[in-house]
């Protein structure tokens, strides 16, 4: 899950880290303060290195935290490991500035251009300056899916892609003009199973993914009634002129 956070931190440890393990979760963000943060003296950290006293080190990580000025809307292990690892990249970032420049996307962008020996065409395009991996990026695409109501997801990209959808679908231009009459919930314990009585998780999961396939397949016979409406405004137009067309060849 944090795969890629540990590699951008160049964490010593190989095969990730398992934060239900409370010990392996109180190295990690021991790790993080003595390698990254430092936040704290050296003094200041003694009682977040006692990883093996739960009455030690959990009062010395609430303080920790506030300390750090954790977001008050952090729920859970995970939602904080994430925000100390962004936070410990954009330190990073920050103190090593001249290091990591050269890697991001404009950069990159021209030395293509340079490779390819390809006439020089200015790009109009304002995502192309854009780090995605940058640590103010994945802060802001975070903040972007609590405002639409997004779930958490620990890839800030993931995250995103669901942001697009939901803006696409709910905002657009005809959406805002004819806004749609919030119904009634559907019922979604109700009607035909999926045959996973036993696993009550497994039968909502699928009775979900079968209403986004039906709404993927009312999606795609709605594109093809518009094109066919297409087709049928050219062929019925009384301009087509029948003659200039051409079966076969000389």
């Amino acid at each position: 899950m944090f795969e890629r956070y540990l590699a951008a931190l160049e964490y010593p440890a190989e095969g990730g880290i398992n934060i239900d393990n409370p010990k392996e979760f109180r190295n990690i963000v021991l790790w993080l303060e003595d390698q990254k943060i430092r936040h704290y003296t050296i003094e200041d950290r003694a009682n977040l290195r006692k990883v093996g006293s739960s009455d030690e080190w959990d009062p010395a990580y609430v303080k920790y935290k506030l300390d750090l000025k954790f977001p008050t809307d952090l729920k859970s292990k995970s939602e904080e490991l994430t925000w100390l690892f962004l936070y410990a990249i954009k330190l990073e970032y920050s103190d090593n500035a001249d290091r990591y420049r050269p890697v991001t996307a404009a950069r990159k962008l021209d030395e293509e251009k340079k490779a390819t020996a390809a006439p020089e065409i200015k790009s109009t395009n304002p995502f192309d300056n854009i780090d995605f991996t940058s640590a103010d990026f994945e802060e802001g695409s975070r903040k972007l899916a609590e405002k639409l109501g997004v779930a958490y997801h620990p890839d800030h990209l993931v995250s995103l892609r669901a942001s697009g959808r939901v803006i696409s679908t709910q905002f657009n231009k005809e959406t805002l003009k004819e806004p749609i009459i919030t119904g009634k919930p559907f019922p979604l314990d109700e009607g035909a199973g999926m045959g996973f009585n036993k696993e009550p998780d497994m039968e909502k999961a699928a009775r979900i993914l079968r209403l986004l396939q039906i709404q993927s397949v009312r999606k795609l016979q709605t594109a093809i009634n518009e094109t066919i409406v297409s087709v049928q405004n050219i062929t019925a137009d009384p301009r087509t002129d029948t003659s200039l067309g051409k079966v076969g060849m000389k």
